[in-house]
């Protein structure tokens, strides 16, 4: 599978997640969340902001028989992620070949009650209970905002 990284970022497709497709020479980039592939203005930016790659923006559901088909396995790919509950429903419907998650921005909204761990890194209770689901199946969570950025595990920064 020509799948080069997983990656969660609250804000899709922007400029730290672009300076990661360029040092791995992305061609593809699957978006994963159902209201986003719902929203045919939220694609249109993202087609927009993919510097010339392919862009599926799909739900959970829909990533999956996408990622399993092998329209990925000669494309150089990145899986985005909007948020951590998108990456739980994927494992949750039995997709196994994620071995990493590279979380580089989890945010706080007006009305939340998040915590920050790091850098774009904030979490609360329903985020940990997230991670502990995700590394019992096997995900290893990192966090990593850029290249230049030194990657940490997610269990350092916090405890779940």
């Amino acid at each position: 599978m020509a799948i080069l990284q997983y990656r969660l970022d609250g804000r899709m497709l922007h400029g730290q997640v672009s300076s990661f497709a360029r040092a791995l020479n992305i061609e593809q980039f699957v978006v994963v969340n159902e209201k986003t592939a719902n929203d045919d203005t939220q694609i249109m930016l993202l087609e927009l902001a993919a510097l010339n790659a392919d862009v599926e923006v799909l739900s959970p559901e829909n990533a999956l028989d996408f990622l399993k088909s092998g329209e990925c396995d000669d494309v150089r790919t990145m899986v985005v992620f909007k948020e951590i509950f998108d990456v739980v429903d994927l494992v949750k419907l039995g997709y196994e070949e994620m071995k990493e998650c590279v979380i580089s921005g989890m945010y706080a909204k007006d009305g939340e009650n998040k915590v920050k761990a790091e850098a774009s890194l904030f979490v609360d209770e329903k985020d940990k209970d997230a991670f502990r689901y995700l590394e019992d199946h096997g995900v290893v969570l990192t966090h990593q905002i850029s290249p230049e950025y030194n990657k940490k595990y997610v269990h350092d920064l916090v405890k779940f």
